[in-house]
């Protein structure tokens, strides 16, 4: 209880001198980060959602990143900032390099204590920057988290508490995983967390689960809003659209690249966090537990084993590539399901456990004891 107190009195204080610091160094509260690639039917909407909140205010920079395009985002980007008079900055990478790339030159470059990663054919929601404004002034926080809206429905992005200034890391990350929603849109990130060196990995798929949940334990503090801040627009195109939508094609690269983006984040947890609470283990455990059943589901529909000796190796092989990853064994997080009335969730997990067969004991996932982020 005195360890936490202690902690909670630093992370105020911290914050409070994070405002002061910032109020006398007159750079920008907030750097907007838009990669543009190929994205021309939509980046009007995004560009004008994002320059018609900024208002004149110097303390926002907008840096918009064309990753080589070839439909004309590029020159259209250029129409659209042109003579708007804020502050709104063009780069450009001389080859195609990915999303992952773009957000970390993007992140280079940028000089605003908070940064605020949106994708060009998403847009923001009216009100979104002033309330931003708003929570950011007041607290200073490390992490401000928000809903949104995806088909006109509303979505929460986090299950926990809203409207205040939270110091409980580990109700930040269940709160986190427990809503499934690991976008790193849906929150605005102080800069000081990317310090440690963490990037968004390049030349991979799942960018964000690789990386958000690193983020979010380095914080000291956050903020949930539980407001929609972000429309989010589902395209047919999408990786996720691409992965799990269409029939009788199962893309290895891109599911391993799934299977693999949380290794080493239960070391990690543990180290930052000792002694985790079981909701918590439980939560993690869900999460990767329900992308192993999902991955398994999309073997099976594709139709791609030869038979079902062909489907089995398969199958066991992202269960020793995921369950390692897993704080609690995939049978356990079944009987969890199960103590919860979730019985489907349980069934389906227990067949996907039955299909990969006996786990031998001494396999486990190939980095789920490695730190990505030392």
């Amino acid at each position: 209880m005195d360890t936490d107190i202690r902690r909670v009195a630093e992370a105020r204080s911290f914050a409070a001198k994070r405002g002061s610091d910032a109020a006398g160094a007159g750079q920008p509260w907030l750097s907007i980060l838009v990669p543009v690639y190929n994205v021309l039917p939509y980046l009007e909407e995004c560009l004008s959602s994002i320059i018609g909140q900024m208002d004149g205010d110097s303390g926002i920079e907008l840096i918009l990143l064309d990753d080589k395009s070839t439909d004309g985002s590029a020159e259209l980007c250029a129409e659209l900032i042109a003579g708007t008079g804020c502050n709104v900055r063009m780069m450009h990478h001389a080859e195609n390099r990915g999303l992952s790339a773009a957000r970390n030159s993007m992140l280079e470059a940028a000089a605003g204590d908070y940064l605020w990663f949106v994708d060009s054919d998403d847009k923001l929601l009216p009100g979104a920057v002033a309330a931003l404004r708003d929570i950011v002034h007041a607290s200073w926080p490390d992490v401000v988290l928000c809903d949104y809206v995806r088909d006109e429905a509303p979505i929460a992005a986090f299950a926990g508490r809203a409207g205040r200034l939270d110091y409980d890391i580990e109700a930040l990350i269940a709160g986190t995983f427990a809503n499934r929603r690991l976008h790193i849109w849906s929150r605005v990130w102080h800069r000081d967390l990317f310090a440690s060196g963490i990037r968004f990995p390049e030349g991979a798929c799942f960018e964000d689960m690789a990386t958000v949940p690193w983020l979010m334990l380095r914080a000291q503090t956050y903020y949930y809003a539980a407001q929609p801040w972000v429309y989010y627009r589902s395209r047919p195109g999408s990786i996720m659209a691409r992965i799990s939508r269409v029939p009788r094609q199962f893309d290895v690269r891109r599911n391993d690249e799934l299977a693999s983006a949380l290794n080493g984040f239960h070391h990690d947890l543990a180290h930052a966090i000792p002694g985790v609470g079981q909701e918590t283990e439980t939560l993690l455990g869900r999460f990767i537990s329900r992308e192993f059943f999902k991955i398994s589901k999309r073997l099976l529909r594709s139709r791609q084993c030869a038979d079902f000796a062909a489907l089995r190796d398969q199958v066991a092989r992202y269960r020793g590539m995921m369950e390692g990853n897993s704080p609690v064994p995939f049978s356990e997080v079944a009987i969890r399901y199960l103590m919860k009335g979730q019985v489907v969730r349980a069934a389906e997990l227990w067949l996907a456990l039955a299909v990969a067969g006996r786990r031998p004991a001494n396999q486990v996932a190939p980095m789920g004891q490695r730190s990505r982020f030392a």
